[in-house]
């Protein structure tokens, strides 16, 4: 008896078991019959998507060749023809202004901002820099972040101060004679501004890149003429005595490549920068030094820049 008991368990354990594995396989064949299903729809949307990027690209070429041979300002050219070509494409004023109308960037559309082309950059003059750091102007223009900022500024801050030890060495004073007050000059040192030059423009192209660094250099131009960055020459600068009946005192600043400047001295003329890490006090502290009588200009004046 209690054999047959036991057998009949073992038979209905077996019993259990194979309908267990049965429904797991069931279960496991319908899975794996969905997963095939949804991988067959993902590769035929694939396929498709493949095609239509095909199509895509052979339009846009058709596109580009089209506006190639096409030329723009005409009513036929749409808007959506031009944006289509993703690429350098050479307006009419008329499509340009009509495009940036389009896309919101003409001179209505923000009281704040205005959009130019980068080629536009290259014909406005700014100044870069101001009291040896960059302008906020600039900064603004070209997009320059904090952190480049900073790099491009810390090496304004070597520059200047590299020049300011080279200029008090190697400053050259004439004894007056004649019509000349005061006579300053600076020799030529290729070696020195040619080691300023090319440390000031690789650290610029380094941080900002080709493109907003060709554009830097242009407008930090000024200032690298008064560090002697550009051209090749003494930089000269002599007061003379005023002419008969003239009450105004001229003077004359002959700087690198042949520049020349005749003006007179007046608390309103700014101080040749050249020569400001010499005389911090400008024009003032030149004439105490030479014992110079200043116009009387000079008395309505606190302060001189």
């Amino acid at each position: 008896m209690k054999r047959f008991l036991l057998a009949l368990a073992i038979l209905a354990g077996a019993s259990w078991l194979f309908c267990g594995f049965r429904d797991s396989a069931v279960r496991l064949r319908n899975e794996s019959a969905a997963r095939r299903e949804v991988w067959l729809a993902q590769t035929q949307l694939l396929a498709q998507a493949k095609i239509q990027r095909t199509e895509l690209t052979r339009r846009i070429r058709e596109l580009k060749r089209n506006l190639a041979n096409k030329p723009y300002g005409t009513s036929e050219s749409t808007l959506a023809d031009l944006i289509a070509t993703n690429g350098p494409v050479h307006l009419s004023p008329e499509v340009r202004a009509r495009l940036l109308a389009e896309l919101g960037f003409d001179w209505n559309s923000s009281g704040d901002y205005v959009v130019v082309s980068k080629d536009t950059l290259h014909h406005v003059g700014l100044e870069a820099i101001r009291d040896n750091h960059l302008t906020d102007t600039v900064c603004g223009i070209l997009a320059v972040t904090a952190q480049e900022r900073a790099t491009v500024e810390a090496i304004i801050g070597g520059l200047a101060a590299d020049y300011r030890e080279w200029a008090t060495s190697h400053l050259e004073r004439a004894e007056p004679e004649g019509d000349v007050l005061a006579k300053y000059s600076m020799p030529s040192d290729p070696q020195f501004t040619r080691s300023l030059s090319n440390t000031f423009s690789a650290t610029v192209i380094a941080a900002l890149g080709s493109e907003r660094g060709e554009l830097m250099l242009g407008y930090a131009s000024s200032w690298m003429n008064v560090l002697r960055m550009v051209g090749s020459g003494p930089t000269i600068l002599t007061i003379k005595r005023p002419a008969p009946g003239q009450e105004w005192l001229p003077f004359e600043l002959h700087t690198p490549g042949g520049g020349a400047k005749y003006s007179g001295v007046s608390p309103y003329q700014p101080f040749p920068e050249e020569f400001r890490p010499i005389f911090p006090g400008g024009w003032l502290e030149l004439a105490a030094r030479e014992g110079i009588e200043l116009p009387k200009e000079f008395q309505k004046v606190d302060t001189l820049r």
